[in-house]
């Protein structure tokens, strides 16, 4: 019963961070549509910018695992199904949060 408890309280914290980020993120990508590629780069190269990419990204990513993990949780009852579904939310959330953070790593670090 913690485990869940503890999923429920991650997933209204991680909403909570992504209310305020969201506002951010559209007002960057109405800006980012009027910029030209290497000012998108620069846009990134920004510590604040790429550090609130990067919050509202990762936050995302985990949302929606625990989102997705509690919806398997509920309504699949075949172990095998379950067994599977569980493995590909992790296997496909984890790649897509290290892909990420790579990514986000060379645009700041070594200027791409």
């Amino acid at each position: 019963m913690k485990k869940y408890a503890v999923k429920w309280l991650l997933q209204r914290i991680t909403a909570t961070i992504l209310i305020p980020l969201t506002f951010w993120f559209i007002y960057s990508a109405i800006s980012l549509s009027k910029m030209e590629y290497n000012e998108i780069i620069i846009f990134f190269q920004s510590y604040i910018n790429s550090f609130l990419f990067y919050l509202m990204m990762m936050s995302m990513l985990l949302h929606l695992k625990l989102g997705l993990q509690t919806i398997i949780d509920d309504y699949v009852t075949s172990k095998k199904t379950y067994k599977a579904s569980k493995w590909g939310i992790n296997l496909t959330s984890y790649f897509l949060m290290i892909l990420l953070s790579i990514l986000i790593f060379k645009i700041v670090i070594f200027n791409a």
